[in-house]
C-alpha cells in the first residue's frame, strides 16, 4: 500500500472517530457526505471541496454546533489550495470559505459561527496556498535539473557523433584528395586515348561528388541534431509549465547560423521558466528585412506574477553572444515591457535567402 493512501485512510478514520465522539452529528446522511469525499481529495481536490462545503453548510444550518464539524472542510480546503489551477486554488476555495462562513453566521451568530469559521478556514487556506507554492517550486527545480541533465547527455552524444563524423570525413577527404590529385597528374603526364580520358573523367567526377555528399551529410546531420535537441528541451519545459512553441522560419538559414539560433531559443526558454515560473509564456518571431534576419524572443510571466531580474542574462546568454558574433550576428537582451526580451540579428547571404 502506498504511503499517501495509508495516510489518507488513517486520517479518514480519525475524523470519523472525532465525529462520532463529539456528538456533533445532526444528520447522518450529511455527515457521510462531509466525510466520504475526503478519500478523493488528492485526485479531485476541487470537486471534493465543493461537495464537502455544501454538506457542511447544510449541516451547520441544521444545528451542527461543534467545531469538529468544520474539520472535513478545512482538510479539503488545504488540499485544494495547493492545486496548480488558479480556478481551483482561488475560485473554488474562496467560494467554499464564503459559503461555510455565511451559513455558520446565520445559524450560530456572527461571532461564534461566522468569525470562528472564517478565521479557521482562511488560515487553513493561506497555509495550503503557501504549501502549493513550495511544491510547485520544488517540482520546477527538479524538472529543470532533469532537463539540464538530458540536455547535457544529448550534447555529449552529439559531440561524440560529431567527432566520429569528422574523423570519417577527414579520412575520406584525405583518401579522395590523393586519388583526385593522382588522377589529374595522370591526365597531365600520360598519353591517354580518348576512351581512357573519358573513363578518367568519370572517376574524377565521382570522387568530387563523393566529397561534396560527405560534406552535405555532415551539415544536415548537425542541423537535425540541433533541432532534435531543441524539441526535446521545449517538451520538457512545457511539462514544467512553460507556454512555448517551436520557432519556424529558420530553415533557410545557413547551417552554422541556424544551429546558433536554435540554441538561443532553448536558452531563452530555460531562462524564462527558471526565473518567472510556471505559466510563463515565450513568444518567438522571425522577421526579414533585406539581408538581415531578426529573431525576437519575449518571455511574459503568468497572471499574478511579476517579471524577475535574471541578473544581466547569466553565463548562458553571454556565451551565446560570442557564438552569435562568430557567425556575423549581434545579440541583445534585457527587460521588456512586462518580461525579458532577447533579440538576435543575423546577416543572411543572398544565396541562402528564401525564395519569394
Amino acid at each position: 500500500m502506498r504511503r499517501p493512501l495509508a495516510f489518507d485512510l488513517a486520517l479518514f478514520a480519525l475524523v470519523v472517530v472525532l465525529f462520532a465522539l463529539s456528538d456533533s452529528v445532526v444528520s447522518v446522511p450529511l455527515a457521510v457526505v462531509q466525510l466520504l469525499p475526503l478519500l478523493l481529495r488528492r485526485r479531485f481536490p476541487g470537486a471534493a471541496l465543493a461537495v464537502i462545503a455544501v454538506a457542511t453548510a447544510a449541516h451547520s444550518l441544521l444545528g451542527m454546533a461543534r467545531a469538529v464539524g468544520y474539520l472535513p472542510a478545512a482538510l479539503a480546503l488545504y488540499g485544494a489550495a495547493t492545486h496548480r489551477s488558479p480556478w481551483v486554488r482561488w475560485g473554488v476555495c474562496g467560494g467554499a470559505v464564503v459559503l461555510v462562513t455565511v451559513t455558520g453566521a446565520i445559524r450560530h451568530g456572527p461571532v461564534e459561527g461566522g468569525l470562528l469559521a472564517a478565521g479557521a478556514l482562511i488560515v487553513t487556506w493561506l497555509f495550503g496556498a503557501e504549501r502549493g507554492v513550495l511544491l510547485r517550486e520544488r517540482a520546477l527545480v527538479a524538472q529543470l535539473r532533469l532537463e539540464r541533465h538530458l540536455a547535457d547527455r544529448a550534447a555529449a552524444t552529439a559531440s561524440s557523433r560529431e567527432r566520429l563524423a569528422r574523423r570519417l570525413h577527414d579520412g575520406l577527404a584525405h583518401t579522395m584528395t590523393v586519388m583526385l590529385v593522382q588522377g589529374e597528374a595522370l591526365r597531365a603526364t600520360a598519353r591517354l586515348t580518348s576512351a581512357d580520358e573519358q573513363r578518367l573523367d568519370v572517376v574524377l567526377g565521382a570522387g568530387r561528388a563523393a566529397l561534396a555528399e560527405v560534406r552535405l551529410a555532415l551539415a544536415e546531420e548537425a542541423q537535425r541534431d540541433a533541432a532534435a535537441t531543441l524539441d526535446g528541451r521545449l517538451a520538457a519545459l512545457r511539462e514544467a509549465g512553460l507556454e512555448a512553441h517551436g520557432v519556424t522560419g529558420l530553415d533557410t538559414l545557413p547551417a552554422a547560423v541556424r544551429e546558433v539560433a536554435l540554441r538561443l531559443v532553448g536558452e531563452a526558454a530555460t531562462n524564462a521558466l527558471r526565473h518567472d515560473g510556471p505559466g510563463t509564456r515565450l513568444d518567438a518571431t522571425v522577421t526579414r528585412a533585406g539581408e538581415t534576419v531578426r529573431l525576437a524572443l519575449t518571455s511574459t510571466p503568468g497572471p499574478g506574477r511579476r517579471a524577475s531580474e535574471p541578473g544581466g542574462g547569466g553565463f548562458g546568454l553571454a556565451s551565446l553572444a560570442e557564438d552569435v558574433a562568430a557567425v556575423g550576428g549581434t545579440l541583445a537582451y534585457g527587460p521588456g515591457e512586462r518580461g525579458w526580451r532577447v533579440t538576435a540579428e543575423f546577416r543572411e547571404p543572398p544565396a541562402h535567402r528564401a525564395a519569394p
